[in-house]
């Protein structure tokens, strides 16, 4: 007896197309492709995997004929997110989407505020970390991680011309340089340290650059001058 069926092979061959033109084999549920429900079709094919009730040879089908195929509806859908964030990229230069953003009808901008939301609960595997990490080179985990980084360096530029002037980085509080109230940004970072919201790498880039730097000091020495 013949294993053919007209209607598992009519899905391969659009599951086929869809990945031709979307560049993924993982269709959202309500995807569909020269009129064909494939999102819906490939839902079923995976039902019926997950309940024993797909045979050794469609399971190899699907794992040789789509190259990164997964059986995993989560798994699916990350990699659907992925795919979706390197058009973004292409597009706009930046994995950085906005939460607003949609690209060829998949809301990408949500999509990557809840995979920062699951590293911020411990829900991201560590695997999914390192391909995000890795497939895009600016990837922020925090979207202020840039403008915080910016704002870093400013204060530490701002720092140094202090220390050249005046022979030292413990600024009074008021202190003023160039305009930047550099007296602030001091004390800010050490009332960040006390309250253990910096950095490995910021402590050390300030310990290492500024010798005298103290995290601790008396009200009157960062007060008056």
């Amino acid at each position: 007896m013949s294993s053919f069926d007209p209607r598992f092979e009519a899905g391969i061959a659009h599951l086929h197309r869809y990945a031709a033109v979307h560049g993924s084999s993982s269709p959202p549920r309500g995807a569909t492709i020269d009129g064909f429900a494939i999102g819906q079709w490939v839902v079923n094919r995976r039902a019926e995997y997950r309940r024993g009730g797909l045979s050794p040879e469609r399971i190899r089908r699907f794992e040789a004929e789509f190259p990164g195929w997964v059986w995993n509806v989560r798994d699916a859908m990350f990699d659907v997110g992925v795919t979706h964030l390197r058009r973004f990229a292409a597009v706009h230069g930046t994995s950085n989407a906005g939460e607003g953003d949609v690209v060829d009808g998949f809301e990408i901008g949500t999509w990557v505020a809840s995979r920062r939301a699951d590293y911020r609960r411990g829900r991201l595997s560590a695997e999914r970390i390192a391909r995000l990490e890795s497939e895009f080179p600016d990837w922020r985990w925090l979207p202020q991680d840039e403008a915080s980084a910016a704002a870093f360096e400013t204060g530490l530029s701002h720092l140094r011309r202090y220390v050249a002037a005046h022979g030292t980085s413990q600024v009074p509080q008021r202190d003023v340089i160039d305009g930047f109230p550099i007296g602030i940004w001091v004390a800010t970072r050490r009332a960040d340290y006390r309250r253990g919201r910096l950095s490995a790498e910021r402590i050390r880039r300030i310990e290492t650059e500024f010798p005298d730097w103290q995290w601790t000091v008396r009200p009157a020495a960062t007060n008056t001058r």
